[in-house]
This record gives C-alpha cells, structure tokens and sequence, in this order.
C-alpha cells in the first residue's frame, strides 16, 4: 500500500512538472509586444512632409505604412455607415476605444458604433450612456452619466444600471467629457451642477460612496476633471493657463484636500505613469515653454517636478497626446497635427518615453489635414498596451474633407512571437551569469566589434517589463530584486541580430 501511495505521489510530483513544463514553454512561445525601434529625438532627421498619393484606401482594406513598417486599416465609412457625422470616427485621444480584454471597439457619439476588436468589422449600434468610458475591469462593460445618475451600461444587451442618483445636483458630468475612473473601476471624478454652481464629486464605484467634494461655484473656466490612473490622485484642468487659484493644472488627494499647483500650462493633456511609476500629467507646452526650448512636458502629481520631454530645435506646436496605454505605462503617445510648413514630426503618430532620456519611438504619418476644424483632429488613442493605435483622418481627401468629420483607421505595429530558441549568434559570443539568480544578472559580450544596443525583459505571460536602448554597451547589470521569483526572457540585440535567454529568479 505504501508503494502504491509512493508511485502515486511520484506520479502526481511528475505531472505537475510536466504541466508546468507546458505552461513555461507556451508562456515563453507566447505573443510577446514588439515596438517600434526606439531613438533618440537628437538624432532624428526629420523631413519634409509628403502627402499620400494614389486612391484613398477603401473600407476595411489594409496596408503597410513606410515609416515603422505597420498595417493601417481604414475602419469605417459614411455610406457602410449611414452617416458622415461623428458617428463615424471616435471621440478623443484620452477615451480608450478598446474594451478590457480588446476584443470591442467603441466609436463616438449616441447611438455609437460598437466594431470588433480583431477584424474591425461593424458589429451594432448601441446606445451608450452620456461620455460612455469603458470599465477597465470588465470587457462588457460602461460607466457614464444620465441626468443626475451614474450608471453602469451592458453593451452586449444595451441595458444600464443607476449606481448612484446624486439628488443634491440637477445634473452630473462625467468630468466634462474628459474624464476617467482609476484603472481598478474604484475611483470615478464627477461634476455636480445646479445651474452655474459647480461641485467636484469623488465617487468610489465599489463601496457606492462619496469620499470627498470640492465646490467651485461658478468662478473661473473649468476645463475639466478626473481621477489619475493608479487612484491616488484628483485632478483638475482650468482653461486658463497660470497659477491663480482657477488657473492651470491643480491635484489633490483622492478626498479632495491638500491642493498642489501642478503646473501653470494647459494645453492637451492626459494623466499617465512615468518610467519611474510616478502618477504625472503629460501635457504640450505653450509659447512660455516654448521660449526655454521644451514644446511637451511630464509634471509629476505629487508635486515632485517636472521633466521636459520634447527638446527637439524647432519643436511641435499642437496635436494631442494619450496615456492611455495603461499596460504599458511610462510613454505616452503623440499625435502632432501641425501645419505641414513645419517640418517636425509634421502629421506624425509618436510615443515618448516618459523620463529625461528623450527617447521615442515613431509610428507613421497621419495624413489628416485639420483645416475643416476641430472634429478633423486626428486625436490618436493607443490600445492598452500599445500595439495598435487609433486615429481619424480624411487622408487629404477633398471629398472627406468638405465632411462634418473624417473616418477611422487602426494602426497595427506587427507582433512576433517570443522563443527561447531565437540564437542567430554564437553560442560563445554572450555570456549571463549567475543563472539561476537570486537578483543581479550580469551581462557580457565578447568577440571583437561585438555589442548590445537594445535590451528587452519578459515575464512568462510576455509582458513587458524593460524595452530600453544602450550605448553599443559590452557589459551590463540587470536587477531582478523588484520583480517577482520565477522564469523571464531576456531578448539582447548584437550587432542588429537577437539573441534571447531564459532567466530564472529563485
């Protein structure tokens, strides 16, 4: 009986290993993200723009794009549509049009066309509450505002849900349009508003309470209000640039005390996590800024400074820019819509690492000309984690042009998959040592001419959790001791080849 209990012991340790064996060897086949080349802005030569030539592509058609290589896919059309509103592009670079797991799309307006996620195909109509935002939580799911109420919307049937009616107000706005809830569904900032009199609401969605207000009144010109992405924070965007009491960007604690002046310039903005997992603001720059030299900036919420992104001579101008990409935070993504006279980055989608090192990553040209007006705004969105971006442009049609707005198109940056066995170098050639570890890797190169000019990290889900270049480097160090035991990948490039390693932190 003994044996028996033995052999079944052993069996079961062997399965377990076995299983886990197949768990690690698909987890590290897996899909990992892939990214444009990342350098640095001082280096970029930009050049003059060059509007697209041919036939405007046609609806859900395809195409490889020049400048980083991606797929663009136009993904919809007034006469599939019914409508040359805005019903036929998507509403802001700061609303997240992919739901939770990706597998749905939301475009603008009421009704608003919901597509799929994968293939971009028009699934159905539905009829989304007020600045309907998407749970990040729960993949058929939304939040938004009807009157006095904060509802929760099921896209998959069309029913909603009151959450809260807030009787002391006519009305709630879901921060003017420019909101967002923390990444976790808690936290949600509302606007209460009784005629002309105004009231900031922090509502946790989880325990159906108010946990701070703030009355503003009617003074001053609020632009508008949200809760940062990690929920520590309340911010508020008051048009007027300055640092008055109604006047540029102001946070507070998630109970709405202890004001901190941010900063003084409000132009397009979203809250995002810097390189270095502060909650900051990333926001264009206006002529002040311009004068010293820095045209996009990232002001930390808690007051700890603020770190000029964008120092390129000649500089950008205007556009948008989305931190939405919350699984990929410290970037954040940048759609320049300045006037084609002016060289820089001109129409161009970038992302910019969110840290002093001046490093971006560059995605393709948009091609919309803003000329018609506001809702011409190419207004890219990224994915969450940063592999497709979303944007409208009427592509310097004149036809899409004379429009009440432009259609959508996704940019697809191409993915590969993530192997252990990708050595296309000598085995003698790299060296990471001690393997096992319990924290420090180190990293060496030999052979004459032989270095690393990029280095990436993985976990065994393929997250990515280092992407950073190097200075052609022949040693480096890694430190694990922040990230969790268990198996990662290391992927180098040598010399423009990639060589990728398993790591195992004990």
């Amino acid at each position: 009986m003994r044996k028996k209990l033995i052999n079944k012991f052993l069996f079961s340790r062997n399965l377990e290993k076995a299983l886990l064996f197949t768990f690690l060897t698909f987890s590290l086949n897996a899909q990992a993200q892939n990214y444009p080349d990342r350098v640095l802005l001082s280096t970029v030569n930009y050049q003059s723009y060059e509007a697209p030539t041919g036939s405007l592509p046609e609806y859900l058609e395809s195409f490889t794009e020049n400048l980083s290589g991606s797929k663009i896919t136009r993904i919809s059309d007034k006469n599939v549509f019914g409508t040359s509103s805005q019903r036929i592009r998507h509403n802001y670079a700061k609303d997240q049009t992919w739901n939770s797991d990706g597998t749905l799309i939301k475009l603008a307006g009421y009704p608003a066309a919901i597509l799929d996620g994968e293939t971009f195909d028009f699934l159905y109509w539905r009829d989304i509450p007020s600045y309907g935002r998407w749970a990040n939580t729960e993949p058929n799911y939304m939040y938004g505002t009807s009157g006095n109420k904060f509802v929760k919307y099921n896209v998959s049937d069309n029913s909603r849900v009151t959450l809260n009616t807030f009787s002391d107000y006519a009305s709630v706005d879901f921060g003017f349009g420019e909101g967002n809830q923390s990444n976790d569904d808690k936290y949600v900032g509302l606007i209460g508003k009784n005629g002309n009199d105004k009231t900031l609401i922090v509502y946790d969605i989880e325990l159906d309470q108010i946990v701070g207000t703030k009355n503003v009144g009617s003074n001053g010109n609020l632009d508008w209000f949200s809760i940062s992405q990690l929920g520590n924070f309340a911010v508020v965007s008051w048009a007027d640039n300055g640092s008055g009491s109604t006047q540029g960007f102001k946070s507070y604690d998630i109970n709405l005390n202890n004001e901190i002046h941010v900063n003084s310039h409000t132009e397009h903005a979203d809250l995002g996590v810097d390189a270095n997992g502060n909650e900051v603001i990333v926001s264009y720059n206006g002529p002040e800024g311009w004068n010293e030299g820095s045209y996009v900036y990232s002001a930390r919420l808690d007051g700890g400074g603020v770190t000029n992104l964008f120092e390129y001579p000649g500089g950008i101008w205007g556009g948008h820019i989305s931190c939405r990409n919350t699984d990929r935070p410290g970037w954040a993504y940048v759609s320049e819509q300045c006037c084609t006279s002016h060289d820089v980055a001109s129409r161009e989608i970038f992302a910019i690492k969110l840290d002093d090192s001046g490093i971006v990553e560059r995605y393709t040209k948009h091609h919309n000309n803003v000329d018609p007006g506001y809702m011409h705004s190419a207004m890219a969105v990224p994915n969450r984690n940063g592999t497709k971006i979303l944007f409208a442009s009427n592509w310097e049609n004149n036809e899409i042009m004379g429009d009440a707005a432009p259609p959508a198109w996704i940019l697809e940056y191409p993915q590969t998959q993530l192997s252990v066995n990708d050595n296309q170098i000598e085995d003698n050639v790299l060296t990471v040592y001690p393997n096992p570890t319990d924290n420090i890797v180190n990293i060496k190169v030999t052979g004459q001419n032989n270095s690393i000019s990029a280095i990436q990290l993985h976990d065994i889900l393929g997250r990515s959790l280092i992407n950073d270049v190097v200075n052609n480097e022949n040693t480096l160090t890694l430190d694990l001791s922040s990230y969790p035991k268990g198996v990662y990948v290391l992927s180098l490039n040598i010399n423009g080849k990639k060589q990728t390693k398993k790591i195992i932190r004990n």
